[in-house]
């Protein structure tokens, strides 16, 4: 799992001002990736650096275009989404 330091020197945030927003962030990436997965990352002895860089590539997303108008051009989420199963197809489960 991700943790809020390592989430902040990857988004390259100094200070506390936005740790929430960084922790709702690494919860809202886990469930993402879990979906996809269908499995829950406790499952893993040790998480794949593959399904580590899928979480802080949703993170980096979600944290980069919250606040995109919706009339200006920035990263479709649903591109990133395609691009993090792609990523974690080897790793996802038939089932739940």
């Amino acid at each position: 799992m991700l943790t809020l330091q390592e989430t902040k020197d990857f988004l390259r945030l100094d200070g506390d001002d936005e740790d929430a927003l960084v922790s709702s962030l690494i919860i809202t990436a886990k469930e993402l990736i879990e979906e996809v997965l269908r499995r829950k990352l406790t499952e893993f002895k040790e998480i794949p650096e593959t399904v580590h860089q899928a979480m802080l590539i949703v993170i980096g997303t979600l944290y980069e275009e919250r606040q995109v108008a919706r009339d200006k051009s920035g990263v479709d989420i649903k591109e990133t989404l395609d691009l993090v199963r792609r990523m974690l197809f080897a790793y996802r489960r038939e089932a739940f």
